[in-house]
């Protein structure tokens, strides 16, 4: 099988590195990763600047492809320009901190699943939530992203063209994560966003965000909500946006009565 990996974190982050150890018993990988940090910078590409590739060897990855532009990016120029057979799969991360929920629209780690999903490769978003008290051990982390994948790339988890898995893993200590994954729907409540001024000069502000990730909403059964009580989570993603106003889809609306007024 063949394997085409990124991150939004930049190629030299460590949990690059660990997604290569995972994937590396489960076939050949290609690295596609960009040269800099674009976290939370969400699906952004550049097509109006000319988009620097260069080939570097890095430790414990060999030989990679290093992208100066985002994640979104990395897969265009991975699946679209670089030469040979395309991969079986892509796989983004392994992301430091969660993305669930209404993450998805600011994570460029599920930004570069979704652009591959969206040329015709499946595709897994995978992250980790993160904790100051309890830190990540990418090591043994590795071995459990390894046996996700291994399952999800088997013909038992297809999804249609343009979906792809977005993966979460828990705060566990020592990262023992349970032997199971829970398959649920990603949650659509808001964040509790918060700001508090740091800094006044004359008209203007500067703001810092102060909102609490673990305040946000959630149901119980959203991903949210099985993330923080220590499951290993998958959601199926889709590309349509479309509201679910359904019953009116494809309705023709009049705007003879909406005219200007004098």
């Amino acid at each position: 099988m063949k394997f085409l990996i990124t991150n939004d974190d930049g190629f030299d982050a460590p949990g690059l590195a660990a997604l290569y150890r995972a994937l590396r018993p489960l076939g050949e990988i290609t690295v596609v990763a960009p040269a800099t940090c674009h976290s939370s910078r969400g699906h952004a590409v550049d097509t109006k600047n000319p988009i620097r590739l260069e080939q570097r060897n890095v430790e414990g990855l060999g030989k990679i492809h290093v992208v100066h532009s985002t994640p979104a990016d990395c897969i265009r120029v991975g699946l679209c320009h670089l030469k040979g057979q395309r991969p079986d799969f892509v796989v983004a991360g392994i992301n430091p901190g969660a993305n669930l929920g209404v993450d998805l629209f600011y994570s460029g780690t599920a930004a570069a699943a979704r652009e591959s999903a969206l040329l015709g490769v499946p595709a897994i978003a995978v992250s980790r939530l993160l904790h100051s008290a309890v830190p990540v051990h990418w090591e043994r982390l590795s071995e459990h992203v390894h046996r996700v994948l291994k399952t999800l790339v088997s013909g038992d988890f297809a999804l249609p063209t343009g979906h792809f898995w977005n993966v979460n893993f828990p705060t566990i200590d020592g990262d023992h994560h349970p032997d199971e994954i829970t398959i649920a729907p990603q949650g659509t409540e808001p964040h509790a966003v918060a700001f508090e001024v740091v800094e006044t000069n004359n008209d203007s502000e500067i703001l810092a965000y102060t909102g609490v990730y673990r305040n946000r909403g959630r149901t119980e059964q959203c991903d949210i909500h099985h993330v923080f009580s220590q499951r290993i989570t998958a959601t199926p993603v889709g590309p349509d946006l479309t509201s679910g106003w359904s019953d009116r889809l494809q309705l023709t609306v009049s705007l003879a009565d909406a005219t200007c007024a004098d």
